[in-house]
């Protein structure tokens, strides 16, 4: 990608050797993206190619030698200021962060944000961000966090503009987190960035299975897993020292106590990779779903070695489809998530719908089994199915073709069952 200037402002502009490599799909969700972090792709047509061009008019790179905010010749007229813009920016930071996450369910591969310090774009105060979203085809393989390749956070968070901003464990939290493939944990740390609470659950299913699996007592000792059994020994060998303790035999106890700390030590280190290796085959599956919805049946299975994944239990694709004109909302909003959530907050919700009479959550949107369930929240925004109003905070079954309401705002709902692939 390279930096020009034209008669009108500054671009960033990516030459595409074909059109066909183009996304419309994906030309519209960055176009129409509520997190503002993003500039606008203006694609121009030559020959047999095309550019990709953004203009960044006003901004300045966050390498740029004369944003200084760090130098004794910063630009602040007062440590107070100072201090000031630098909270504001760790927020702006951790909000772009979520944003790279949020871009997973909006069926975008973060592998096609420019992340490179050079083409990052902000305000002389380094409070306001935008960055370029390739809007490129990407494979069904790419559709993951991992995708955003960790090297190339690293060089990013290694850029003077994040000193003081991001601590050294949140920058190796993140760049692991992205490594791993571990959505949950880069969502937390954004989350902290930014200093909002995380209003989205995520992996209940998962966190129920542990908590169930922790409490379900073994029927043999052939039943007790290894992990259980170094925990026994573990809890075995304290006694044994502290009966020696007692005892006053010394050299038994030291012996007891040390293996005790050893076993418990080990037992820790592996439960540690196996909650990682549950969470990355989590992650692993969550995007073979999505992949799915995006690509056709022949396209994914192409990039699916043969004999290594399991049987594919996709995500059953709802829509909402606008029965009337409203400005600022789209014609029609995918529902293909566990939950997604609706309401004119473009952090907490999934479908923002920016308009009068929206709560910042207004309602979420379950699905189980193939069965789509509608829950108003607990605000004061009014719901509505088939015009008959419903109890904020109640579940209803929806099926595929009646009408929800949510404020002012009418949709049809619809429900396909996908094929398994």
């Amino acid at each position: 990608m390279q930096i020009k200037k034209g008669p009108f402002g500054y671009f960033a502009v990516e030459k595409l050797d074909s059109p066909d490599k183009l996304c419309s799909y994906a030309e519209e969700v960055i176009a129409g993206n509520k997190s503002d972090f993003y500039l606008t792709p203006v694609t121009e047509f030559f020959g047999s190619g095309v550019m990709c061009c953004y203009e960044f008019s006003g901004y300045v790179p966050i390498t740029d030698p004369e944003f200084s905010v760090f130098s004794s010749q910063g630009k602040f007229s007062s440590h107070k200021r100072e201090s000031k813009n630098l909270i504001l920016r760790r927020k702006s930071v951790g909000d772009l962060f979520y944003s790279f996450a949020k871009m997973l369910d909006n069926l975008i591969s973060p592998s096609t944000i420019v992340i490179d310090p050079d083409l990052i774009f902000t305000d002389t105060e380094g409070i306001t961000l935008k960055l370029c979203c390739l809007p490129i085809k990407s494979s069904p393989e790419n559709l993951n966090l991992s995708s955003l390749d960790a090297s190339r956070l690293e060089k990013l968070l290694c850029c003077d503009f994040f000193t003081n901003v991001i601590t050294d464990d949140e920058k190796n939290a993140l760049i692991y987190s992205v490594k791993e493939d571990n959505e949950e944990l880069f969502k937390k740390i954004a989350k902290t960035l930014s200093g909002t609470e995380e209003q989205i659950s995520t992996s209940l299913d998962l966190g129920r299975e542990r908590t169930e699996s922790k409490i379900k007592l073994p029927r043999s000792i052939k039943d007790i897993s290894k992990s259980e059994k170094d925990l026994y020994l573990s809890c075995l060998s304290a006694f044994l020292s502290l009966a020696s303790f007692i005892l006053k035999m010394k050299l038994p106890c030291i012996l007891m106590f040390a293996l005790s700390f050893i076993i418990l030590i080990s037992f820790l280190i592996n439960q540690k990779k196996k909650n990682e290796k549950i969470t990355k085959e989590h992650n692993h599956e969550k995007s073979k779903q999505r992949s799915s919805i995006l690509f056709s049946e022949k396209e994914f299975t192409e990039n699916v070695e043969d004999g290594k994944d399991k049987p594919l239990v996709p995500l059953t694709p709802g829509k909402l489809t606008l029965l009337s004109d409203c400005k600022g909302i789209n014609p029609q909003y995918s529902v293909y998530l566990d939950e997604t959530y609706i309401g004119s907050d473009c952090f907490l919700s999934d479908i923002v719908l920016d308009a009068p009479g929206i709560s910042p959550l207004h309602a979420v949107i379950r699905q189980k089994n193939g069965t789509f369930y509608l829950q108003p929240s607990q605000g004061t925004g009014k719901t509505y199915l088939e015009d008959s109003p419903i109890e904020n905070g109640k579940s209803y079954e929806i099926k595929s073709g009646q009408k929800i309401t949510i404020g002012d705002i009418s949709f049809r709902f619809s429900a396909e069952v996908m094929h398994k692939l």
